[in-house]
C-alpha cells in the first residue's frame, strides 16, 4: 500500500504543468534567499549560507528539458533575486553583481552538468565529485563577476567578497544540489513504476540515528565551553552513510549542519572563541566535510546495492537463457553434440543420443556404438575423416551424408555438420535425420519410372494399332479388335491419371458424407471388374457379407473399395482358385463399422507390412505380378484418415492378405469440422 501511495504521489508530481513548477521554484528561491540574507557576515554584508544558489541551479536543471523552460527559469529568477537583495539592504551595484553572478554561475553549472553527467543526476561517488568540481568552476566565475560589481561601487577588497561567495555558493550548490538531484531521480523512478532501491534499515533505526545525532550535536556544539571535541560527531555521519539510502543520508547531513550553524552563530560550541567570520568558515567547512562523508558512503553503498542487484538479475537472466537454450536444443529435431578440445562430451541433446547413442566413447570414436558408418557410396568412414575429428583440427564439415547401419539391419541416414568452436575450445556436431527424405527421393524416383513406363505403354499401343487402322485392306474384325485394344489402353491411362488426382485430393478435398449401402457399392464394383477381366481370365470367387452401413463420402468410399478389390485381384491366385471376401462388422469398442477385404493370394512380406501404405511404395514380391504407381494403398489410407478412421493389413495364414478399414457408422463418428450432410438417420440394410 505504501509503494502504491508513493508511486501515485510521484506520478502526480511529474505530471504537474510547467507553470506550476516554475511558480514553485520561484517561491522556493525567494524563501531561501530571504533566509540567507538573515544570516550575514558583518564585514562583507554577504550571507553566511546561501541555499538559494542550489535552488537556482535545480530550477535551471529542470528547465533543461526544453529551451522554453530554461529561458523562463533564468529570466524569472532575476526579479526574485533583485527584489530580495534590494529589500535586505544591498547597494544597487552589488545587487546587480549578485544577480549577474548568480545567473551566469547557474548557466555554467547546468551546462557542465549536462555535458559531464549525461543522465543529469547523482547516482554514485563519481557524479558527486563531478558536481563538486562543477560547483567550484561555476561559483568562481560568479564570484569574479560579483567582485567586479562591488569594485565599481567602491566596495571592499576583492578577497573579502570572492572567498565568502565561493565558499557559501559552492557548498550550497554541491550539498543541496546533490540532494535535490537525488530526490528528483527517486521521484522519476517511482513515477515510472520501476523498483526503487530498498532501504537498508528499518524505521526504528532511522529514529535512532536522528535521536543520536541531535543529542550528539547538541552536546558538542551547544556547549558553553569551547571544548575541541567536534570530531566525535564524525562516527554518526559514518553510521548514516553506511546504513541509510543516499537521499536520507544527505538530508541527515544538512540537518546536522543546520544545528551546527545555529549554535555557532549563537556563539556556542568549540568554535566560539574564534571571531565571527572565521568561526562561520570553520563551521561551514566542518559541515561540508561531514555531509560529504555521509554522501560518499551512502552513494557507494547504493551503487554496491545496484551492482549486486544487477548481478543477481544478470545471473537469473543467464540461468533462464541457459535453461531456455537447453530446452530448445533438447527438443530440436536435429541432433546437437558439443565436445571439448580433448574430444570429450560437454553437451548432447536427446536426438543426438537417439541416433548416435549416448556418449561413452573415447575421443574421435563418436560413431562406433553398435552400428557401422559408411558414406553414401558404401565406403566405411575412417577415423581421420570423422566430422568431429576434423572439426577439432579446425576443419569445417558441411552436409556430409552418412549411413548408419545397425546390427538389426535398420538403417539411419544422417546429414552431418561439424564446426570448430572459437579459440580451440572444442567443436559442435549437428546431425539431421534425412532418412525420410532419402526414402522419399528413392520412392519418387521409382514412382517417376513407373509412371513413365505405364504412360508410355498405352501410348505405344496407340501408335501400333493406329498404324494398323491406317491400312485400308484391314478386315472389319481386325479393325474392331484394334479399336477394343485402343479403348483398353485409353482406360489404363485414364485410371493412372485418376489415381494421381485422387491421391493429391484425398486428404484436402471437402467431404460430403451420407449413409451408404455397402453391399450395393461392392457388388457394383465386382460386376464392373468381372466384365473388364474378359473371358480368358481365370474365375475369381467373391464372397460379400456386408450387413453394416457406413457414413462416408460416397465417391471417396467407392474409390477406397475399388482400390482394395483391384489390389486383391492383381495379387490373387491365377490358377482358378482365387477368392476375395468383403465383409463388415461392428467395432464393439468404438461403435464404428469395420470393412475387411481378404484374398488368398501372394500376401505381403513381413518387412513391407509397415510400409505398404507409404507414398509410392510397392512390395518387392508384387513388382513382377502387375504394374502400378504405389499410390493405391496410400490413397486408401488418406481416405480412411480423412473420415477419422484407420486402415491396417495382416497376412492370412495359408496365404493372402486382409485389409481392415475403420469408418464411421453414423454422423457422431465423424471427425471435428466435417459437416453432416445426410438428413436421414435410417440404416441402409440390404434386403438379402
Amino acid at each position: 500500500m505504501n509503494m502504491g501511495w508513493g508511486q501515485a504521489a510521484a506520478g502526480r508530481l511529474t505530471a504537474l504543468p510547467s507553470w506550476t513548477v516554475h511558480a514553485g521554484f520561484a517561491l522556493l528561491l525567494a524563501a531561501t534567499a530571504v533566509f540567507g540574507r538573515t544570516i550575514t557576515l558583518e564585514s562583507s554584508n554577504l550571507a553566511l549560507v546561501w541555499p538559494a544558489a542550489a535552488i537556482h541551479f535545480l530550477w535551471a536543471v529542470w528547465g533543461l528539458r526544453s529551451r522554453r523552460d530554461l529561458v523562463i527559469a533564468l529570466i524569472a529568477a532575476v526579479p526574485v533575486l533583485a527584489a530580495v537583495t534590494l529589500v535586505t539592504g544591498l547597494g544597487s551595484a552589488l545587487v546587480a553583481g549578485v544577480v549577474l553572478g548568480s545567473t551566469v554561475q547557474t548557466v555554467i553549472a547546468a551546462f557542465l552538468l549536462r555535458r559531464l553527467v549525461p543522465h543529469v543526476g547523482v547516482r554514485n561517488v563519481g557524479d558527486y565529485l563531478r558536481l563538486g568540481g562543477i560547483a567550484l568552476v561555476a561559483c568562481s566565475v560568479g564570484g569574479l563577476l560579483v567582485v567586479g560589481a562591488d569594485a565599481l561601487g567602491g566596495g571592499l577588497s576583492p578577497a573579502s567578497v570572492f572567498v565568502p561567495w565561493l565558499i557559501r555558493h559552492a557548498v550550497s550548490l554541491t550539498a543541496i544540489g546533490s540532494l535535490g538531484l537525488v530526490l528528483a531521480t527517486a521521484i522519476s523512478v517511482r513515477a515510472s513504476g520501476t523498483a526503487a532501491p530498498k532501504s537498508r534499515v528499518r524505521p526504528l533505526e532511522h529514529v535512532l540515528i536522528a535521536f543520536v545525532s541531535i543529542a550528539l550535536y547538541t552536546t558538542t556544539f551547544g556547549a558553553d565551553t569551547a571544548l575541541p571535541i567536534s570530531y566525535i560527531a564524525i562516527p554518526v555521519h559514518m553510521w548514516a552513510g553506511l546504513r541509510l539510502l543516499s537521499g536520507w543520508a544527505m538530508l541527515h547531513g544538512l540537518a546536522s549542519g543546520g544545528i551546527l550553524l545555529f549554535f555557532t552563530v549563537a556563539g556556542r560550541g568549540p568554535f566560539q572563541e574564534l571571531d565571527g567570520g572565521t568561526a562561520a568558515y570553520v563551521a561551514q567547512s566542518f559541515m561540508f566535510i561531514a555531509f560529504s562523508l555521509s554522501a560518499v558512503l551512502a552513494l557507494s553503498m547504493d551503487e554496491r546495492q545496484r551492482l549486486i542487484t544487477g548481478l543477481y538479475r544478470a545471473n537469473e537472466e543467464a540461468e533462464a537463457s541457459a535453461a531456455l537454450r537447453d530446452l530448445v536444443i533438447s527438443r530440436m529435431h536435429d541432433g546437437v553434440l558439443v565436445s571439448g578440445p580433448d574430444g570429450r562430451p560437454v553437451f548432447q541433446n536427446e536426438m543426438s543420443a537417439r541416433w548416435l547413442g549416448p556418449w561413452t566413447a573415447q575421443p574421435a570414436e563418436v560413431w562406433r556404438r553398435g552400428y557401422d558408418v559408411t558414406t553414401v557410396n558404401g565406403e566405411p568412414l575412417t577415423d581421420a575423416d570423422e566430422p568431429l575429428t576434423l572439426a577439432l583440427q579446425g576443419v569445417v564439415t558441411e552436409r556430409l551424408d552418412l549411413d548408419l547401419t545397425h546390427s538389426d539391419g535398420h538403417v539411419v541416414y544422417l546429414s552431418v555438420d561439424a564446426i570448430p568452436l572459437p579459440d580451440e575450445q572444442g567443436a559442435v556436431v549437428v546431425t539431421r535425420n534425412v532418412t525420410d527424405d532419402r526414402m522419399y527421393q528413392r520412392d519418387l524416383g521409382r514412382f517417376a519410372s513407373v509412371v513413365a513406363h505405364d504412360l508410355m505403354t498405352p501410348l505405344t499401343v496407340f501408335d501400333g494399332w493406329l498404324e494398323m487402322l491406317e491400312d485400308p485392306d484391314l478386315p472389319v474384325a481386325e479393325q474392331q479388335a484394334s479399336v477394343a485394344r485402343l479403348q483398353q489402353a485409353s482406360l489404363r491411362m485414364r485410371n493412372l491419371i485418376r489415381n494421381l488426382l485422387v491421391y493429391s485430393l484425398a486428404k484436402e478435398e471437402r467431404l460430403a458424407p451420407s449413409h451408404l449401402d455397402v453391399t450395393d457399392i461392392v457388388e457394383g464394383i465386382i460386376d464392373l471388374r468381372t466384365a473388364l477381366r474378359g473371358r480368358d481370365v481365370p474365375l475369381v470367387r467373391f464372397h460379400v457379407r456386408t450387413a453394416h452401413p457406413v457414413y462416408a463420402d460416397e465417391r471417396m468410399f467407392l474409390q477406397l473399395v475399388e482400390n482394395l478389390v483391384g489390389n486383391a485381384l492383381k495379387y490373387g491366385r491365377t490358377d482358378g482358385t482365387a477368392e476375395i471376401t468383403v465383409a463388415t462388422s461392428l467395432d464393439a469398442a468404438t461403435g464404428r463399422t469395420l470393412i475387411s477385404v481378404r484374398d488368398n493370394g501372394i500376401g505381403i512380406p513381413e518387412a513391407d507390412l509397415e510400409r505398404v501404405f507409404d507414398d509410392f511404395h510397392r512390395a518387392e514380391n508384387g513388382l513382377g505380378r502387375a504394374s502400378g504407381t504405389g499410390l493405391g494403398l496410400a490413397i486408401c489410407r488418406r481416405i480412411a484418415v480423412s473420415h477419422g478412421g484407420s486402415i491396417s493389413v495382416a497376412n492370412v495364414p495359408g496365404g493372402g492378405a486382409e485389409f481392415t478399414i475403420s469408418l464411421p457408422a453414423g454422423p457422431d463418428h465423424l471427425p471435428a469440422g466435417v459437416a453432416q450432410t445426410d438428413a436421414d438417420d435410417v440404416s441402409m440394410v440390404p434386403a438379402h
